[in-house]
């Protein structure tokens, strides 16, 4: 891990989004800006033993076996702010998370917003959940808005008494529900803006009430007796105060928490520019976490 503003790749690809910037949640409409993302997430990826597209719960979902004998199951919310991305803009992390740790992978296609708000999201996320035929361990693995349904859900789960969750992975999650606070004025991020945020919020979640519930904001909820976790956060991205805060809060509750921080990558590294050191220091904390709950 590198200290805060000494990782060339950061800064060069940092160099380039500012200098090519292009349309974004203030300023395009919510199909321009799916089939953007469409068209910058990473293609290909391992070839698996099967991948079938199905559905688990009524929610569809496309779900990956890099073998045939699988040790566990790992279910995936994809990010994109409630409002953007796909099992198929995940389709090459899916591959990929599948090939490296030998799991079965289920991505799921959540419905989004503003089509579909809150709770639309957590209702096929939690649906996929208490559905799910789990091979071995089990995990809820997402990042982003994928990061809070996989926190909602492991909530949900403890609640419900099933299913038994063997570890939670959140990547820069949004957690708290909240972007006006004091954290989100702190500073002014590579990618991500506060008021982008706040955006995908008044989206997602436009009854300004629905903020404080749990299923929206699952900082707020109950913490203890949840899987263990494991927390990625960026330090250039405004959702990691929120996601230290999480880690925090669960180690207070009694829960295992592992933290892996990259102090110079920005929001939605991990997905978009799998190629960097960051990216592949902060997939090896993942396999790491996911192999030492599959003995």
């Amino acid at each position: 891990m590198s200290a805060r503003g000494t990782d060339p790749e950061m800064a060069a690809i940092k160099s380039f989004l500012a200098a090519n910037g292009g349309p974004g949640i203030l300023t395009a409409d919510v199909g321009m800006l799916r089939a953007m993302l469409s068209s910058m997430s990473p293609q290909g990826g391992p070839d698996m033993f099967a991948v079938e597209d199905r559905e688990i719960g009524g929610v569809p979902v496309r779900v990956y076996r890099p073998g045939e004998s699988v040790p566990g199951t790992i279910i995936l919310y994809h990010g994109g702010g409630w409002v953007l991305g796909s099992v198929a803009d995940y389709d090459h992390f899916a591959r990929s998370l599948a090939q490296r740790t030998g799991c079965r992978v289920v991505s799921v296609e959540y419905r989004l917003a503003p089509e579909n708000p809150f709770p639309a999201a957590v209702e096929d996320a939690w649906a996929v959940l208490s559905a799910i035929d789990a091979d071995g361990p089990l995990f809820v693995m997402g990042d982003s808005a994928g990061g809070n349904l996989s926190a909602v859900v492991a909530q949900m789960a403890r609640d419900q008494g099933a299913p038994k969750l063997d570890g939670q992975i959140l990547i820069y999650p949004s957690v708290a529900g909240d972007a006006d606070s004091a954290a989100m004025h702190a500073f002014v991020p590579s990618t991500m803006k506060r008021e982008e945020i706040a955006a995908f919020f008044d989206l997602y979640v436009p009854a300004p009430q629905d903020r404080s519930d749990i299923r929206f904001a699952p900082l707020l909820g109950r913490l203890d007796g949840l899987p263990p976790a494991l927390l990625v956060v960026a330090g250039d991205d405004l959702a990691a105060d929120e996601g230290n805060r999480y880690a925090d809060a669960l180690a207070q509750a009694g829960v295992p928490v592992t933290l892996h921080e990259e102090p110079d990558a920005f929001h939605a590294f991990l997905t978009l520019f799998p190629d960097t050191q960051a990216a592949s220091r902060s997939r090896q904390a993942i396999d790491a976490f996911i192999a030492n709950r599959l003995q």
